[in-house]
């Protein structure tokens, strides 16, 4: 039995060997690459490090491994949950292999790395939720996680806007701490706004939530499309108008997309139909999917997608993730009145 279990461990094995040695190798090389003084380093020295490094990084990531399996079988005091959970762990090591970004020129900052240990322990805590026995997920169940992805794009794709507009902006009509001000406060009553109009919105077309929120998210997506070239004759337009009509214009650009991005969110959560108990429970869940999805887009904008692809790009691939939300919902909630068919009849 031993020598089976071993067998079937070492792919496993090999797998965080590997990822290890790659990822020790790549924040080496990242830190020579950034460091000021490299006078006198010759390319032996260079491999001499990254070999090193290669072999700290998977040493580090086996004892972690060890840890955190010894953690889990002492605070479970279960072998089923051991097992399970050590049976897929190993996958979760893999998103240090994102470190290979630094060979397109992507440096280990501070918010990068934050970002990789984020996902790590995001994927931990997945292998965890699996390993643990529970009953066969409902359609109800289904639907809410689904929900709660759609909340995480949200949240990315407003962050996302909130950045890129604001740097449209300021090229337009000029960087200053009151044009910032200006635009967070537009964001906010934006939302506000959107999510008092959502939540009249679910009182009066209980019925119709799906629909609200699928053609909400595409006028967002629209909107965020348009933005490319609206901004920039709205910033020409506005050109050395009283600050009234200019602060009128701002405002009008980034509220009314927060507004109807704001509702949709309303109106998703409004159409899980949970009792009143089960909702003040579950309301964190929604909005703590769309604040960990605005904190992911902030660390991804900043320093992957902005100086990759651009003001342009970026505001486009939003756009696009909010169409794809819109379409994902269609299809969710289809699925749910299907499954809800077929349980009635």
């Amino acid at each position: 039995m031993r020598l089976e279990s071993a067998s079937e461990s070492s792919p496993a094995d090999r797998l965080l060997v590997v990822t290890g040695a790659v990822s020790g190798a790549c924040v080496a090389l990242s830190r020579l690459a950034s460091a000021t003084d490299t006078a006198g380093t010759s390319w032996l020295m260079v491999l001499i490090q990254a070999t090193v490094a290669a072999q700290g990084g998977a040493a580090l990531l086996w004892v972690v491994r060890a840890f955190l399996r010894w953690t889990v079988g002492r605070v479970s005091g279960s072998h089923a949950v051991r097992d399970a959970y050590t049976r897929d762990d190993t996958a979760t090591y893999a998103v240090f292999l994102l470190t290979l970004a630094t060979a397109i020129g992507v440096q280990l900052v501070a918010p990068v790395l934050w970002l990789l240990g984020a996902l790590f322990v995001g994927a931990q805590a997945w292998v965890l939720r699996r390993a643990r026995p529970r009953r066969a997920p409902t359609v109800a169940h289904r639907h809410r996680g689904a929900a709660l992805g759609l909340h995480f794009v949200a949240g990315v794709t407003l962050m996302l806007y909130a950045l890129t507009w604001r740097r449209l902006l300021e090229r337009e009509v000029g960087a200053s701490a009151d044009l910032a001000t200006l635009i967070t406060a537009a964001m906010l009553v934006g939302l506000g706004v959107g999510a008092l109009s959502g939540a009249r919105v679910a009182r009066w077309w209980p019925a119709r939530l799906a629909i609200v929120f699928v053609v909400l998210q595409t006028a967002a997506a629209l909107w965020g499309a348009a933005s490319i070239a609206l901004i920039p004759r709205v910033g020409t337009a506005v050109a050395g108008a009283a600050p009234a009509t200019m602060i009128a214009a701002v405002a009008a650009i980034v509220a009314v997309p927060m507004v109807l991005m704001g509702a949709a969110q309303t109106a998703l959560m409004a159409s899980q139909h949970d009792p009143l108990p089960a909702r003040d429970r579950t309301a964190g869940s929604w909005w703590g999917a769309a604040l960990f999805g605005a904190a992911v887009a902030g660390v991804l904008a900043v320093d992957l997608l902005l100086a990759f692809t651009g003001i342009r790009g970026t505001i486009l691939g939003s756009a696009a993730l909010s169409l794809a939300s819109a379409l994902g919902a269609a299809l969710v909630f289809t699925r749910r009145s299907a499954a809800a068919a077929q349980e009635s009849a």
